[in-house]
């Protein structure tokens, strides 16, 4: 809909005279019929904005010749009060996936400047999707950004609405009960019905009749911001090869289990559900996601503990991370004692290729000889690198699993430590 301001310079008298088909010839018809317009566009205003706070501005199949980056920015300093930028062509034959890591050279410039530091992050072509309260004149701001950037011609746009609803409460909506590797994950507000009803989806999918519920053991998260809701590759991975694990230790050899880079803790609460008796310890270099391990593990009753590292390897992306989160954290850093040489009868280690090839020694360090140890958080290409790296201190080191992309290397403590 239009303010009166921009009702005035797009519609003439004439416009108006003909929709309430009125005489011209009347000034005073003229006013009338002009009033009442301005009458009917504020309702109509006043309609929308019962239904939307928010309008959204999205710029559409931008080149990098337009710098979305910086468009996206600029819109930010205009009062947007969120902008994004997604690849224009995703789910398309045209999809060039831009995900990795900055290399060993860039690592440390990726830190102190930001992405732009690392090359081409962004797609060939993009949309920039900015949302604004309804009170701003989106229209202008079109015009702003075509002579700021000086473009010859307006770039493709869309106005929409943004709906006004509860946000939390949509996204914990389509945030289903997960089933993985003998687990049910569930979050606060799934009622006992939404795991039933996924139970019976599995059960379908599966060609069973019905799904026991007793057969699975039930992880309560509150995942926040912290990584690992069981929906990820890497995740899923993960927990497989726990259960395999923890299942298959016959002879109860696993009683100190490591979690490195634990996120909400997911992967070693995993293993204290299968073994009551195992203790479990995380290491996280993000202090709210260690929080939030810590209240998931009192929550799921095991017990696991989450800690800041002591030894970051040769990762200078962890250490700057850590640096910050020594200035605002109360959480606590790896106590010595856990900290000791072949501490650990097994682990998981859910992060990045990089810094999990940084900090082999590390790992390998806190593992005791015949200790078996899953990674993930590492792409298809990326295999032969990493196994490269742990193969200096673990036997058997290989690809496991692959999944969309992403893979589990495992491997087992070798027994003659140096």
């Amino acid at each position: 809909s239009l303010s009166t301001f921009e009702m005035y310079n797009h519609f003439d008298i004439m416009f108006v005279a003909n929709a309430f088909n009125v005489n011209l010839k009347s000034p005073f018809l003229r006013k009338k019929a002009f009033l009442q317009m301005v009458d009917l566009v504020a309702d109509e205003e006043q309609q929308q904005q019962t239904v939307s706070q928010l309008r959204s501005l999205k710029f559409i199949q931008l080149t990098n010749k337009t710098e979305p980056a910086l468009l996206a920015d600029y819109l930010m300093e205009l009062g947007a009060s969120s902008v994004s930028i997604t690849d224009h062509d995703l789910d398309t034959e045209n999809e060039q996936p831009i995900f990795g890591e900055p290399d060993k050279v860039d690592s440390f410039a990726a830190i102190v400047c930001g992405d732009a530091a690392v090359g081409k992050n962004l797609w060939l072509r993009c949309d920039v999707n900015a949302h604004f309260d309804y009170s701003y004149d989106v229209l202008s701001i079109v015009d702003n950004i075509r002579s700021t950037f000086n473009l010859e011609t307006t770039p493709r746009f869309e106005i929409n609405n943004v709906p006004d609803l509860d946000w939390v409460k949509e996204v914990q909506s389509s945030w289903k009960p997960v089933l993985i590797g003998g687990f049910i994950l569930r979050f606060p507000w799934h009622t006992d019905e939404d795991v039933q009803e996924t139970l019976q989806k599995n059960a379908e999918v599966n060609g069973d009749k019905k799904e026991d519920f007793n057969s699975y053991n039930e992880l309560l998260l509150e995942g926040g911001i912290a990584f690992g809701t069981g929906e990820h590759p890497t995740t899923q991975l993960c927990l497989e090869y726990i259960t395999n694990v923890v299942k298959s230790d016959k002879d109860e050899k696993i009683k100190m289990f490591l979690d490195y880079g634990a996120g909400s803790g997911v992967l070693g609460m995993a293993a204290c559900k299968l073994d009551n008796s195992l203790e479990a310890t995380g290491v996280e270099i993000d202090p709210d996601a260690i929080r939030i391990a810590n209240e998931n593990a009192e929550r799921n009753n095991v017990n696991m503990k989450s800690y800041l590292p002591t030894d970051l390897g040769d990762n200078v992306e962890s250490a700057a991370l850590l640096m910050k989160a020594f200035q605002r954290s109360t959480a606590d850093y790896l106590p010595e004692h856990l900290g000791q040489p072949s501490y650990f009868d097994a682990c998981a280690a859910n992060i990045l290729a990089g810094p999990l090839i940084s900090l082999t020694s590390t790992i390998a360090r806190m593992l005791r000889p015949g200790a078996p140890i899953g990674l993930s958080g590492i792409l298809e290409w990326q295999t032969d690198e990493v196994i490269e790296a742990y193969s200096e201190y673990f036997d058997d080191v290989k690809l496991e699993k692959e999944r969309k992309g992403w893979v589990l290397i495992t491997g087992t403590r070798k027994l003659n430590i140096d």
